[in-house]
């Protein structure tokens, strides 16, 4: 009998725990934590479970049937593509961001390893390749960041003497320093959309926090 009853208690709170799951670009991650700790104050009965990764993998995760309730990317055309393909309700744009090049504070020269996220997964690599093709910069080799944090760990650590980064990722620099903030026509839009998941199971919770993220910036 206390067998059955400690099951039945489990089955309840499975079923009426309140909890959702984000998939967020890496390039969130402060925002996020932030803005995930300030919603606890307003529903702290909701358990929220974080995450992140390039954006292009969070989308693979989506597609192939991972379990996510919010997902927010770095680069719109994933997002509109998730919702043509019915894998979301809806998306929108809420935040953007600027590109900017950054050296480490050991590097004397022009030249060296340029590090930069793998342009098949990562959006910072793609705004970054746009870069590259409509300013050419000379002299550097390439190396590829899983994600646009990896870029900025690269350059922080010296294992690469320049990095393309977003805006917001330098305001966690120690070791380098930005060197140029590229102008916005040498890349598309850096926008930042969110969207609910259509096998989210917990549809109402999901839409009251992005509902709380609205109009929200980087601070």
């Amino acid at each position: 009998m206390k067998n059955i009853i400690f099951i039945f208690i489990i089955l309840f709170q499975s079923i009426f725990s309140k909890e959702i799951l984000i998939s967020g670009a890496a390039s969130l991650k402060e925002y996020l934590e932030k803005n995930i700790q300030e919603y606890k104050a307003i529903d702290p009965e909701l358990a929220i479970s974080l995450n992140l990764g390039g954006s292009g993998t969070l989308k693979r995760q989506l597609e192939q049937g991972g379990d996510v309730d919010v997902i927010f990317l770095a680069n719109r055309d994933y997002m509109i593509d998730l919702k043509n393909n019915n894998y979301i309700f809806n998306e929108e744009v809420i935040l953007e961001n600027s590109l900017v090049l950054i050296k480490n504070n050991n590097t004397s020269s022009n030249s060296g390893i340029l590090a930069i996220g793998d342009p098949k997964y990562v959006p910072a690599g793609q705004y970054a390749t746009e870069v590259l093709n409509n300013l050419p910069l000379k002299d550097y080799s390439l190396v590829y960041g899983k994600d646009v944090r990896s870029v900025l760990s690269y350059v922080e650590l010296g294992e690469a003497d320049f990095g393309i980064v977003y805006l917001t990722d330098a305001k966690l620099l120690n070791n380098s320093k930005v060197i140029e903030v590229f102008p916005t026509n040498l890349h598309k839009p850096i926008e930042y959309s969110i969207g609910i998941s259509k096998t989210t199971k917990n549809k109402e919770d999901a839409e009251k926090f992005l509902k709380f993220l609205r109009g929200k910036g980087w601070e």
